[in-house]
């Protein structure tokens, strides 16, 4: 009997719905189908066997930086009266490290510093000498000088030997590992020091003037009378540093005269001669004042940075000090005659109305209470390449202030004028007062050398610019094809 009309509808209606499912599974077989055909292709290509291929071209690239180092210097430490008197704690006990503390910061963050002892080392706490330009200081200085960051010493000097021996000296550094250079222990100890610094090798030499140049004394000499035997003995030093692979050169230098702010003759005959040696940076002490820093360029091409003075970071020699000074030393008149000064000295810096109008070489200025910490970059790149990469100062003021407790006694501090600071009142203690002066020892460090800082640090990018260029264009564009 055939199926109701009702009941045939159901059945085709259930025909239709199979056919459609099966077409569906057909269509998803094949799309599975296509996308494994594409996968298996694919592996083919990138086996190597297909035909498509990638092709990628690389330019010249600039080389890379595979190391730097900064290197800081710092000037004259004069421990004077007044302030040995003022790191006094008790007998036999001495407190260096409020004249330093707000200094730390600073050097710590360099990867290497030295700074000029100007001074001969007692055998303890209790063994000290003081008179007019004779210093013999107790030993914790050198722990504080240390403990700020500082891990050179430079000590060819015209003060080493004061009221010490250099053997007691010398052995004071040596045993508590504070590296130094211009004094030695012994005459077959090198004269130089070559330093890993932070992967780059500086090497450093260390010298003062005296009557002769020698080889065999114990403290680095040279004589402006007879340069040429100073020049060879700075080849041979050279050579010698570069021997053991000193990537860049730096000499300190312990000359010019006193109290002035700009070099002598000697000194810039000195540099350029040394420039053209192949003397990276040339750094000067002695002084007590900041002189000039330039950019040398000899005629053979070489360049040398050249700080002629790096001026005081510690002394009395303030401005109320200069005035008069000492009567035996000077046969009756006093500092002011050493800057044949035209202008009246001044006793009091807050009753000084002439600021301004004092002739630059005059004692009673504030000069001798300026001082710096002088940094140098050095980069290194992939070839092998030094550079110094740029320079920078942190000026630096000498801040003496009367106690209030009704003494003479008056406390030193090593102001660091960081301009990023914006109260040195709050941040170092300067009285509200004395702020102006503190400015004033910015400006006068900043007319020295804020010139050759922009001038070095142009022509390091200018050298470092020309460097990657030549660098870039001697490779050859790189072309790869990738199956």
């Amino acid at each position: 009997m055939p199926p109701r009309k009702h009941v045939r509808q159901q059945r085709r209606k259930q025909a239709a719905r199979r056919a459609l499912i099966v077409l569906v599974l057909l269509l998803i077989l094949a799309v599975i189908a296509g996308g494994i055909a594409l996968l298996v292709n694919t592996i083919r290509n990138h086996s190597g066997g297909g035909e498509t291929a990638v092709t990628t071209t690389v330019g010249p690239r600039e080389p890379a930086v595979t190391a730097t180092a900064t290197l800081g210097s710092s000037g004259d430490i004069l421990i004077h009266t007044p302030v040995l008197r003022s790191a006094k704690v008790s007998s036999g006990v001495y407190d260096f490290a409020p004249m330093f503390k707000h200094m730390k910061p600073y050097v710590t963050a360099l990867d290497y510093s030295a700074i000029n002892l100007e001074f001969g080392i007692g055998k303890g706490e209790s063994d000290y000498y003081q008179r007019e330009m004779i210093f013999r200081v107790p030993t914790s200085l050198i722990d504080t000088v240390m403990d700020t960051g500082y891990a050179l010493g430079l000590c060819a000097n015209n003060h080493v030997s004061n009221g010490s021996s250099l053997a007691l000296t010398e052995s004071t550094y040596a045993e508590r590992n504070l590296d130094h250079i211009g004094l030695r222990g012994s005459a077959q100890d090198k004269r130089y020091l070559v330093k890993d610094v932070n992967g780059i090798k500086l090497g450093f030499v260390n010298y003062t003037y005296g009557s002769a140049t020698s080889e065999q004394t114990l403290v680095n000499y040279f004589s402006t009378a007879n340069l040429d035997a100073f020049y060879k003995d700075m080849e041979t030093q050279m050579a010698n540093m570069r021997a053991e692979g000193a990537e860049a050169i730096i000499v300190y230098l312990h000359w010019g005269s006193e109290y002035q702010i700009k070099p002598l003759e000697s000194q810039t005959t000195m540099a350029k001669k040394l420039c053209e040696m192949g003397v990276d940076v040339i750094v000067g002490g002695h002084p007590h004042k900041i002189q000039p820093l330039e950019l040398i360029t000899a005629e053979n091409g070489n360049q040398t940075v050249c700080l002629y003075s790096m001026g005081n970071i510690l002394s009395n020699q303030t401005i109320e000090s200069m005035y008069g000074g000492s009567y035996a030393a000077n046969r009756g008149g006093n500092f002011q005659d050493y800057g044949v000064c035209k202008y009246a000295d001044v006793k009091s810096r807050y009753n000084d109305s002439h600021y301004g109008e004092h002739d630059e070489n005059c004692n009673d200025n504030g000069h001798t209470e300026d001082g710096l910490l002088f940094q140098c970059n050095f980069a290194r790149y992939e070839d092998g390449t030094v550079f110094l990469s740029g320079v920078d100062v942190l000026p630096t003021w000498c801040y003496s202030k009367a106690r209030n407790d009704g003494s003479k006694q008056k406390d030193y501090t090593i102001i660091p004028l960081d301009k990023k600071v914006s109260d040195w009142s709050a941040a170092f203690g300067v009285a509200e007062e004395d702020v102006i002066f503190a400015q004033r020892s910015y400006d006068r460090t900043m007319a020295l050398v804020g010139d050759g800082i922009t001038e070095i640090n142009a022509a390091c990018k200018t050298n470092i610019d020309a460097y990657v260029e030549a660098f870039k264009k001697a490779q050859s564009p790189v072309t790869t094809t990738q199956q």
